[in-house]
């Protein structure tokens, strides 16, 4: 009898433990308050502060959650997605950038869809810059949303301009107008250094988004299918070429870098140059707001992409939340945290990291030069993530070092056909 009565108490107690251990809300730490793994990518002194009062606040307003802060630099937190994506137990939050960095989790389902969330609270999903929340759709769903961002305008030197007589182009017959009059000027008309490699990748994300459709561009990003095999992939870089081979980028591109040539383009050397809002205050710290300013990239007339006009290249920092997260709405109310009007405005005026929110720019917490910018931004609709991100690495070196060739003569067809050919390769060792 007592050893009856020792074993139902026990089926008892392992049933009870069994029913906590399943439970939405288990108490992980000690204390009973429910743990959220947080994995950022911001270690650096003038921002590791900020980000680490933020966590703080969150606790003091939710005090049965606790918050496990791991804060890595830009390439440890790659080497590190890049495991959790082949099969490592994600954070329940954390960092990625745009387009197939954070894809990949998506579709391995890895990643809480949040789409129900925004649908209970519209106001939530109403705030963000519509084409920065879009590069973290997938498959018609929300897996992330942003709250840094950064976009590519042409800039453009006042100076320079007034002393040509030039007005600042719309089309892109009235920009080639522009390169012309300034190189029979004997100005060169855009900066550009590409000693690096990777700023060619501006240049032709951007003409990607232009000539391809999205979800072309979608499959073929994506490393597991991806051929490049749609003649706008060829046209973008024919196009890009041609700025070259017109003699727009001046001489020697490949033996100068995007930081010289940023410098010479602020110092009157230069009439234009393709740069991202999240430099801007560079601009503004050595021209002043009133030297320099900014224009969309026109679009090529032969464009013909489904989002040609209301597309521009640029990079939203995300943060997404594991499907395995045992406590989904605790991590959901701190991803509202982060991104609320309030937090926003702070993080962008304490770190100068430009937030992804309507309105989230101004000239309260940067300058007017990139409060304008990001009031522009306001009529794009998507955002074409930057290309070195989008696609997977060895298409992406493929693709810098053809490109790089290429502005000393190799053809777009020879480019394209090494992208293709290492597309192939990649997606061959994805099945």
């Amino acid at each position: 009898m007592k050893k009856k009565v020792l074993t139902v108490v026990l089926m008892i107690a392992m049933t009870a433990s069994l029913i906590a251990g399943c439970g939405g809300k288990e108490k992980e730490t000690d204390g009973g308050k429910m743990k959220l793994t947080f994995l950022d990518k911001h270690p650096e002194e003038e921002y590791k502060g900020y980000f680490e009062q933020a966590i703080a606040d969150f606790e003091d307003a939710h005090p049965d959650v606790d918050i496990e802060y791991e804060n890595i630099s830009d390439q440890a937190i790659k080497e590190k997605l890049s495991v959790l994506a082949a099969g490592g137990g994600l954070p329940d939050i954390f960092f990625a950038w745009g387009g197939e960095c954070l894809n990949r989790f998506s579709r391995a389902g890895r990643i809480l869809d949040l789409t129900p969330y925004m649908k209970d609270d519209p106001e939530w999903k109403d705030s963000f810059l519509p084409s920065f929340l879009n590069s973290s759709v997938y498959d018609g769903k929300n897996y992330a949303v942003p709250y840094r961002s950064s976009v590519l305008y042409m800039l453009y030197s006042r100076q320079v301009f007034a002393d040509n007589d030039l007005d600042v182009p719309e089309t892109w017959d009235e920009f080639i107008d522009v390169c012309e009059k300034l190189k029979g000027n004997d100005v060169t008309p855009i900066a550009f250094g590409n000693s690096d490699k990777w700023y060619t990748m501006w240049y032709v994300g951007q003409f990607n988004a232009n000539y391809v459709d999205a979800g072309t561009r979608t499959s073929d990003y994506n490393p597991a299918s991806g051929q490049f095999a749609d003649p706008g992939y060829t046209e973008s870089i024919q196009t890009f070429l041609d700025l070259n081979d017109e003699g727009y980028l001046g001489t020697n591109v490949n033996s100068q870098d995007y930081y010289q040539v940023r410098e010479e383009f602020a110092a009157g050397r230069y009439g234009m140059i393709l740069d991202a809002t999240s430099q801007f205050s560079f601009y503004t710290d050595t021209m002043g707001e009133n030297g320099y300013g900014y224009f969309k990239i026109p679009v090529p007339n032969d464009a013909s992409g489904d989002e040609a006009s209301s597309i521009v290249t640029g990079g939203s920092e995300n943060y997404a939340v594991s499907a395995e997260c045992k406590h989904p709405d605790e991590a959901v109310a701190f991803l509202k945290f982060m991104t609320s009007k309030e937090q926003a405005l702070k993080q962008t005026k304490e770190t100068g990291l430009p937030n992804a929110l309507i309105g989230g720019i101004t000239e309260d917490n940067s300058d007017s030069v990139t409060a304008a910018a990001y009031e522009t931004a306001e009529d794009y609709t998507a955002i074409a993530e930057w290309l070195d991100q989008c696609v997977d690495g060895n298409v992406a070196n493929t693709y810098m070092a053809s490109l790089q060739e290429g502005l000393d003569g190799k053809t777009a067809e020879d480019i394209i056909a090494d992208v293709q050919k290492a597309a192939k390769e990649v997606a061959e060792s994805n099945k």
